[in-house]
């Protein structure tokens, strides 16, 4: 009996512990996927120079806008396997949402959420959000606009 109710106090326990994220507070919630910071530059100048890197790399815009862009791809291999379906009818695109917010006079934050997609411009399209441990790759995207916009 002693060893079963040990048992229901750590199930308990973990059940606890994994409705807590490892989330910041007072952080927007795309910060939590990929961000920059981006000084000196007009939200124009930003979106302009997103676009270029970003189909550059393969994307197409499918929202161009001024301080919200959207873009898409076809997903990988890796992609398929994972998300797609088995016989391959219907492939998984990646989308990527990008804003340009202003935090400070002279300084915006370039930020992103990234998507994989399945049935893509269906009735029944789903977005399935892109894990944190997969932030690099866009990191790097949002870090060459950045460094393109202020090359030093």
């Amino acid at each position: 009996m002693r060893r079963l109710f040990a048992l229901f106090g750590l199930a308990l326990c973990l059940c606890g512990l994994s409705g807590t994220g490892c989330r910041s507070t007072g952080e927007p919630s795309a910060a939590h996927f990929a961000a920059v910071e981006i000084r000196g530059n007009t939200p124009g100048q930003i979106s302009a120079m997103t676009a270029t890197v970003f189909q550059e790399h393969g994307f197409k815009a499918t929202e161009p806008g001024f301080d919200h862009l959207v873009f898409e791809k076809k997903g990988s291999t890796m992609n398929e396997i994972a998300y797609g379906g088995w016989m391959g009818e219907t492939p998984v695109w990646v989308r990527v949402k990008l804003s340009v917010v202003p935090v400070a006079e002279g300084t915006c934050r370039l930020q992103c959420d990234a998507y994989l997609v399945q049935d893509k411009g269906s009735p029944i399209e789903e977005e399935k959000r892109i894990g944190s441990m997969h932030r690099g790759q866009y990191r790097k995207l949002l870090e060459e606009v950045a460094r393109r916009l202020n090359p030093q």
